[in-house]
């Protein structure tokens, strides 16, 4: 059996990556920080455009039919950008979700300007607060285990602290109608919220790997006592199990990913286990980061803090470590029992 990505996996992520280069630079974070904004406008289109934002989406709605394999390379690559659009509400929830609404189904029109990228969508499923709810058109919320699809013009929300700046969290006060009711099935909105999940882990790998790539980058220019400071045994031993962290995640959320697409049995439990392994991996890359760096690193003049906020802000977001490991040891109890 051959568990490699397919070259067309491989080239979409790249030139998705190519995209993010350009338009996903810490000075534009910056300006849209500097703006009070929650999106930087020129990359959703562009990402858009390229078949991202509904790629979940069924092909008879202008989407591309794809699963969370093809998804999770896209991922990486927005970590390691710290990409700050509401690409997992949308691609890994919203439209999956609304797009398999039943009994009183959602109009199509919506759902197909939500896969073209035309509308925007933020969500508090599986969350308490919601994404950049200040720069979407649309809010799919739960109230007593029901969903609703609440136009954004019709809530009020409120911007909460947040460790990451380039994320912006809004609390929503909203009272729910007959109207705004989704019917879903109780599978879908796990399924999502699980897809969602192993999309932020993919998220968490792609910021590590950034950190550990810009560290590394780091101490092997910082001179000290007339040598590079990466030549020191102490700093190698960091970067190693850094790496190895990384390593130990990645094909995790790998698997994670390939186990929603075929409707593994195991697909809680692995997913579980990415967002665990991942977690880790982005606080270990975070405290190596800043402890090779010293105290430039969390300075606001130097671009590291933003992926050290992306990491910690990451790695807390759809359940952190204690969460996850909870569910995994449940399940190794669970098997012990039968």
């Amino acid at each position: 059996m051959d568990f490699r990505f397919t070259e067309t996996q491989q080239l979409f992520a790249g030139a998705v990556f190519e995209l993010l280069e350009k338009e996903c630079t810490p000075s534009s974070l910056r300006r849209m920080m500097t703006a009070q904004e929650s999106s930087i406008k020129s990359l959703w289109g562009s990402l858009s455009n390229m078949g991202v934002i509904g790629m979940t989406g069924p092909e008879s709605m202008g989407g591309l039919g794809m699963t969370d394999l093809d998804l999770v390379l896209l991922m990486e690559e927005m970590g390691k950008v710290a990409c700050p659009e509401t690409v997992i509400d949308q691609t890994c929830i919203a439209v999956p979700l609304l797009s398999n609404a039943t009994g009183n189904k959602v109009d199509e029109e919506l759902i197909k300007s939500l896969i073209t990228g035309e509308k925007r969508v933020s969500t508090t499923l599986g969350t308490t607060y919601a994404l950049a709810a200040d720069s979407v058109d649309y809010l799919l919320l739960e109230r007593n285990k029901e969903i609703h699809l609440v136009c954004a013009a019709e809530v009020e929300i409120n911007l909460q602290d947040s460790v990451d700046e380039t994320r912006r969290l809004f609390s929503v006060e909203w009272d729910p109608t007959e109207k705004t009711r989704i019917n879903t099935e109780d599978t879908e909105v796990k399924r999502a919220l699980m897809s969602a999940t192993t999309a932020t882990a993919a998220q968490c790998v792609g910021t590590a790997m950034h950190l550990l790539k810009t560290t590394v980058d780091y101490v092997k220019e910082r001179e000290q006592f007339g040598k590079p400071v990466g030549t020191n045994q102490a700093i190698k031993h960091h970067l190693a199990d850094t790496g190895k962290a990384i390593e130990f995640a990645r094909p995790m959320v790998h698997r994670a990913a390939w186990a929603l697409s075929v409707s593994d049995p195991s697909e809680q439990v692995a997913v579980s286990m990415a967002k665990y392994l991942s977690s880790k991996a982005v606080n270990h890359a975070c405290r190596t980061a800043l402890q090779c760096h010293g105290a430039i690193g969390y300075t606001m003049e130097y671009d590291l803090q933003i992926w050290l906020k992306r990491g910690w802000a990451l790695a807390a977001t759809r359940g952190d470590t204690g969460a996850h490991s909870t569910i995994i040891g449940k399940s190794i109890l669970a098997d012990e029992v039968e």
